[in-house]
């Protein structure tokens, strides 16, 4: 199954999804990053957004794979909504 990372919005929630779904399935970033030859600041621009480009989007496909695609949505929908519930409780 193909990732279709326009669902995402980069930024710090997809990132802290993305790590915790690793860490969940016994991995970390750093670890995958050395195994796939990867820079971990590369790899973190991608999450957050900041290599937006083709190389870029390439790369949060191949992290939100290898995290657990489906662990990520649950996880990333988690996070989400707890963050819109955080401003609804505020007003």
């Amino acid at each position: 199954m193909s990732v279709d990372v326009t669902r995402y919005q980069p930024g710090m929630i997809l990132h802290e999804a993305i790590i915790g779904s690793m860490r969940a399935n016994g991995e970390t970033l750093n670890a995958w990053c050395v195994r796939n030859g990867i820079n971990k600041a590369v790899a973190r621009n991608a999450a957050f957004g900041q290599s937006r480009g083709p190389a870029g989007r390439a790369l949060l496909m191949r992290l939100v794979a290898a995290a657990d695609q489906e662990f990520v949505e649950r996880a990333y929908a988690k996070r989400l909504a707890d963050h819109v519930a955080s401003f609804t409780e505020a007003e």
